[in-house]
């Protein structure tokens, strides 16, 4: 099997892994060993039914969403903290049949470069594979130029945005406690118009 992207969707750069790769994937394992055995569990339960995307689409999507937030010591991961269900509850209540489509289409072309790249779709793909995978379609993250690295994108941000307004990204990974009491208020400065 190839290492790149379809020939439809060239990219630029090297196959050679980085320092910061090599440190992301050294980091995720070591975490993955300091698990407790309930974060574990919670990030092997399966995904809630689906309401709008099919049960396979939000199986891709739970994964896409477990790769990008994984759970770590601190906190249970995207999967733990269902954002791929608040991503398909929130499609099924949409009344735009355009951006509805839109994600069927993204979560298929996630699926058939991971295919294209390994010779099998996301879900039967290897952890390593998945990893390829991500590194792959996120290359350009900052300047997507191909549709995979765009549809990458847009899932990345609805993640991020169900993981950071669900109660597992609030309290436990931002560890927010609530209006507390901080003390003396010093106010803020202001600047006055001169």
């Amino acid at each position: 099997m190839q290492d790149e992207l379809p020939e439809r969707a060239p990219m630029n750069g090297s196959d050679e892994i980085t320092r910061r790769q090599a440190l992301i994937t050294a980091g995720a394992a070591a975490a993955a060993a300091a698990l407790p055995e309930s974060a574990l569990a919670q990030a092997k339960a399966p995904a809630a039914a689906a309401t709008f995307l099919t049960a396979r689409e939000l199986a891709i999507l739970d994964e896409l969403a477990e790769l990008i937030i994984p759970a770590d010591a601190q906190s249970g991961g995207a999967r733990a903290a269902q954002c791929a269900a608040y991503i398909d509850a929130r499609l099924a209540e949409s009344i735009d049949p355009l951006w509805r489509q839109s994600w069927k289409d993204d979560i298929a072309e996630i699926d058939a470069v991971c295919a294209q790249l390994f010779g099998k779709g996301l879900l039967d793909a290897a952890p390593a594979q998945r990893q390829k995978l991500m590194e792959t379609i996120a290359k350009n993250e900052k300047n997507p130029t191909v549709n995979v690295e765009h549809s990458f994108a847009t899932i990345k941000w609805w993640v991020a945005e169900a993981y950071y307004t669900s109660k597992i990204g609030i309290h436990d990974e931002l560890q927010y406690q609530g209006n507390v009491y901080i003390g003396d208020f010093i106010g803020a400065d202001v600047p006055t118009k001169g």
